[in-house]
């Protein structure tokens, strides 16, 4: 299916089943649409700066001739030149218009990253017609959309966001199927209080996170006895620092791992950066899920070889 940019811009989300060259082929141009978007938004950007200090140094200009002249001729001569700072002014509002609605149009780099990330590493393990499912969301964490709940914590009023972004579907080359997913969430805090002179003020914090599901479906005839490894599969998930197991499930035909980490993350790792990366951690995770799925074969297979010897 072709990229339909027009439904893109409009949506800000993609949705596809497809080949894994054409799904790379379309975050390839998502890059590329964005590299431009920031391009333009840094551009215009510039301009309105520009414009900006002009209309304010103008501002200041007037004020300083208005004050050094009198009478009602001076101030019939400055008519014309207020008018040609109101226009300033309005041209310098519109730059900043202009940029952002660039802003708008701008995507998170590290969500269409990681995918490539991802895609580049499995595809050796997808057949090249097998049809993939993705699905991106770029709208904004804290989008409306998003909202799920608004409490209490002590004096702070809160409001939660849960941003279930991106989802995988694909069938390996062995049969499983798998599963990736990952959801940002979000909690705005604020806090208004009174002081001793009467005035309010507000105070605003956040807490966020960013958890990973990982799953693989499987026969339950290839994996017998599957659902009773649930202390292997705990013993054998391997995660980076600062990547916390939040759950583990193991049943006769599905294993499944969700993990947490700060938000910080990134697609492509920095040696300087100390935040976390998640295509490593997903990769990880699903090494995790296959390493049980080896338990369980090498199980049988012992059993097997009992019952022919004996």
């Amino acid at each position: 299916m072709p990229f339909d940019i027009n439904r893109f811009r409009a949506e800000k989300r993609y949705r596809n089943t497809a080949s894994v060259a054409e799904l790379m082929g379309d975050l390839g141009f998502l890059a590329r649409f964005d590299t431009e978007i920031e391009a333009l938004r840094n551009k215009w950007r510039r301009r309105a700066t520009v414009a900006s200090w002009v209309c304010g140094l103008l501002f200041v200009a007037l004020l300083a001739i208005g004050f050094a002249r009198s009478g009602d001729e001076e101030a019939e001569g400055m008519e014309k030149q207020w008018a040609g700072w109101g226009v300033t002014l309005v041209l310098a509002v519109g730059l900043h218009l202009r940029a952002n609605k660039y802003s708008r149009q701008d995507l998170e780099n590290r969500r269409y990253s990681l995918l490539s990330q991802l895609l580049l590493r499995l595809r050796r393990d997808i057949e090249p017609e097998e049809p993939v499912t993705l699905e991106l969301d770029f709208r904004a964490v804290d989008h409306p959309d998003k909202w799920t709940e608004k409490g209490r914590a002590g004096r702070w009023t809160t409001n939660e966001f849960e941003d279930p972004w991106m989802m995988l579907q694909a069938r390996l080359r062995d049969g499983t199927h798998l599963r990736l997913s990952m959801e940002e969430w979000l909690q705005k805090r604020t806090r208004t209080k009174v002081n001793a002179r009467g005035k309010h003020k507000t105070k605003q914090k956040q807490k966020s996170a960013t958890f990973l599901q990982a799953q693989l479906r499987v026969k339950p005839e290839r994996h017998p006895g599957l659902a009773s490894l649930q202390d292997t599969a705990r013993q054998s998930v391997r995660l980076p620092p600062k990547v916390l197991l939040s759950k583990l499930d193991v049943s006769e035909d599905r294993l499944s791992l969700r993990a947490r980490m700060e938000s910080d993350w990134v697609a492509v790792p920095v040696d300087s950066a100390p935040a976390p990366d998640a295509t490593r951690t997903c990769l990880m995770m699903l090494l995790s899920l296959y390493q049980v799925l080896n338990h369980s074969n090498a199980r049988q297979g012992k059993k097997l070889s009992a019952r022919a010897s004996s």
